[in-house]
């Protein structure tokens, strides 16, 4: 978790220094890896390379997917 600003948590999933892209090597956001995640009970922001996680249960989760590197920039 990078913090909470505004009621808002922002995670960034990076793995970068091993190269390991495999779905459990960090980069990708899946239930396994969204239960290691310090909680919170609001709206999450989560940066990552993918996710398996389909876009209804995101939403339901209240969860917004960013893309990285590609969606660092929208915010």
């Amino acid at each position: 978790m990078l913090g909470v600003d505004d009621g808002i948590a922002y995670y960034l999933l990076y793995n970068g220094i091993l190269k390991d892209r495999s779905p459990g090597g960090g980069n990708t956001l899946t239930p396994l890896t969204l239960n290691q995640l310090p909680p919170h009970d609001g709206p999450r922001i989560i940066y990552a390379m993918r996710t398996t996680i389909g876009a209804e249960r995101l939403k339901d989760w209240k969860i917004v997917f960013r893309h990285i590197p590609f969606d660092v920039r929208r915010g």
